[in-house]
């Protein structure tokens, strides 16, 4: 039986420079998580920011909230939809001082409108952009700083980031956490999950502004980012190409796959998850529950929220799989019988 697992990957890497980040332009610093980018980039956000209110999805993870209540931040939310639109509500224009926006799964689709009378307004643009990194426009051409980990993509130790474009950072990050380090490094070795999963509880309760390490930076620099975005593009349309156009018992998140678009996962809404993510791992396919719902999110009248959180389901992709590991996952996809009554 194939095993078509959701971790990454080592990443091969090439000799020359990727260009990556040098075409980003702005401060650039490389940061031990996504988590610490976010937290470095509102610790420079926080001296001019007086109101400190920021408008953030309903639909996010754990990691992403925590940084701006650690930083003082009170959080006004803002609505997802079940094609993964983001529903703002333009009377928060007067109250927030920071938007925080999120291009789910590798496909942009917030409104761009409303993202310019923010910054018309002063309201800073701030983008998590791990799930675009790669997409074109990814990181949107409006946001004042940005912060992400290639963690998502590949095999990398640290893999966080943080941008600020017109200008540089007030202050450097912390050195590396050492013990954090370790565990992430020891993930990278054979059956390191479980230093995975103890180096995680651990960031949730030491995060910081800790910056990256150079093997990491050196990975992220060298690493065949047009391998990369040519493969999970292929198996992407792959597992599209492969189901069948009205699946039993689950739906593609993302039908359609734009011209330019990277995606991180082939994401789908299963009717009844458990079942499903139960059907795949007998099968040796590995899928990954994006996100649990966090202690500082309330689904209280929100039903599209709440049918998110309980039906999202993601598969992998990565540019480390082929075409017949794609073959292999689209031919259990097309078999899946959903429960009697599910």
């Amino acid at each position: 039986m194939r095993k078509i697992g959701s971790s990454v990957r080592i990443e091969p890497t090439l000799e020359r420079d990727n260009g990556y980040f040098e075409n980003l332009g702005g401060g650039l610093r490389f940061m031990m998580s996504g988590r610490c980018g976010i937290y470095y980039c509102l610790e420079d956000i926080l001296p001019a920011d007086r109101k400190r209110v920021a408008y953030v999805p309903r639909y996010t993870c754990e990691t992403v909230l925590a940084p701006f209540a650690k930083a003082g931040y009170q959080l006004r939310f803002y609505g997802v939809d079940r094609d993964m639109r983001c529903r703002f509500d333009s009377a928060a224009l007067d109250e927030i001082s920071v938007l925080s926006l999120c291009g789910y799964f590798g496909f942009c689709s917030y409104d761009r409108d409303f993202v310019r009378a923010c910054r018309e307004r002063g309201v800073v643009i701030f983008e998590d952009v791990t799930h675009s990194l790669f997409t074109d426009g990814g990181i949107d051409p409006l946001c004042d700083y940005a912060a992400g980990s290639f963690r998502k993509w590949m095999g990398v130790s640290c893999g966080g980031f943080a941008l600020k474009r017109g200008g540089d950072f007030a202050a450097e990050p912390l050195p590396p956490h050492p013990r954090h380090l370790e565990l992430r490094r020891a993930y990278l070795e054979p059956a390191g999950d479980e230093r995975f999963w103890e180096g995680e509880m651990l960031l949730r309760q030491i995060f910081d502004s800790y910056g990256g390490d150079p093997q990491s930076e050196y990975t992220m620099r060298h690493a065949d980012l047009d391998r990369l975005r040519r493969r999970r593009r292929e198996n992407y349309a792959a597992l599209l190409a492969g189901i069948p156009a009205e699946p039993r018992g689950f739906r593609p998140v993302f039908p359609v796959l734009p011209e330019g678009t990277v995606p991180c996962n082939f994401t789908v809404y299963a009717d009844v998850r458990d079942h499903f993510q139960a059907y795949l791992a007998e099968r040796g396919i590995r899928s990954t529950t994006f996100w649990p719902v966090g202690p500082l999110v309330s689904l209280a009248g929100c039903p599209e929220e709440q049918y998110i959180y309980d039906h999202v389901v993601s598969i992998p992709c990565g540019q480390w799989l082929d075409g017949e590991d794609m073959a292999y996952t689209a031919a259990a996809l097309a078999a899946y019988e959903p429960p009697s009554g599910g």
